[in-house]
């Protein structure tokens, strides 16, 4: 059970902040679809400048920065381009894995290893039967959980979330309140960018130890899942993507203890929760009323 734990705790997380990222961009109005992208493309550069013998600090620093900058551009693209946030998103995706899949083979596998970063015990806490787990992790782990109420904290408790909710209910009225709707969306496109790049890192750093072609396997896509079910709050974010990873931990569990169980079957199980998540919970979750839709407003 314990590995079960641990498991849930390092798959999660790259789902968790990836969702912390789009939820705060959807807060605002816009619909980032590229989370899948700006995580992978996080992941191979942070794998690629630890795999070049540079400090693990220095290749997250850089993973985050990318994140955050090309978050930023995609920002530009569809709030003030206003081109289509879907189509936007996933030809962002696409092109992201294309490119990443080239990169890879151009410079070779042996270069994409990288080292883990250290991991922390809490005492006392790391000694809880069933949960103790939850306390002995890399301290990126701690970051994501100290991440949640923090985004909660200033999404609901301040009044840049006042503001940035405005943004993502209704643009006009708060722009006639004197907000400046196109840099705000920008602003949160930019975090959301930085908190993909932050998931990314976490995914070679803590979790692969390297680059793989398309690593990230549709982790960006079930964080789009883990935001609808999780309501658009960073507690139900914390809640959907632990179920999610812990659907994706028994596949290691059922390894580790030799359960007589289809390999496929399990694997399968994570996506096939997604559908049945979205399709029975997803109906009844209010999305922000201007999520997607172009910025008409003069700036």
């Amino acid at each position: 059970m314990e590995l079960l734990v641990a498991s849930t705790v390092v798959l999660g997380m790259p789902l968790l902040l990836a969702a912390l990222g789009g939820l705060i961009a959807e807060r605002t109005g816009v619909l980032n679809l590229g989370l899948e992208g700006l995580m992978l493309a996080a992941a191979f550069v942070t794998a690629w400048v630890a795999g070049s013998g540079r400090p693990l600090g220095l290749a997250l620093v850089i993973g985050v920065a990318l994140g955050g900058a090309c978050g930023l551009a995609l920002g530009w693209i569809v709030v003030v381009a206003r081109a289509d946030q879907v189509v936007t998103g996933i030809g962002l995706n696409l092109v992201v894995l294309g490119l990443t899949g080239y990169l890879f083979g151009v410079v070779g596998a042996d270069g994409f290893t990288t080292g883990a970063i250290a991991e922390v015990r809490v005492p006392g806490l790391a000694e809880i039967p069933w949960a103790g787990q939850l306390f002995d992790q890399p301290w990126l782990a701690y970051v994501g959980y100290a991440l949640v109420p923090i985004a909660a904290v200033v999404i609901f408790r301040t009044g840049l979330g006042i503001r940035m909710r405005a943004c993502g209910e209704y643009a006009e009225g708060a722009r006639a309140s004197g907000v400046d709707v196109v840099r705000a969306r920008l602003v949160a496109m930019a975090v959301s960018g930085a908190l993909c790049g932050l998931a990314g890192a976490f995914l070679v750093l803590a979790d692969t130890h390297k680059f793989v072609h398309n690593v990230t396997n549709g982790r960006g896509y079930i964080a789009l899942a883990v935001i609808i079910l999780g309501r658009w709050r960073p507690l139900g974010a914390l809640g959907a993507a632990a179920l999610f990873a812990y659907a994706q931990g028994l596949d290691l569990y059922a390894q580790a203890r030799d359960l007589d169980l289809p390999l496929q079957l399990v694997q399968a199980l994570p996506y096939a929760l997604t559908l049945l998540a979205a399709a029975v919970l997803g109906r009844r979750a209010r999305p922000p009323a201007e999520e997607g839709r172009p910025l008409l407003l003069s700036r």
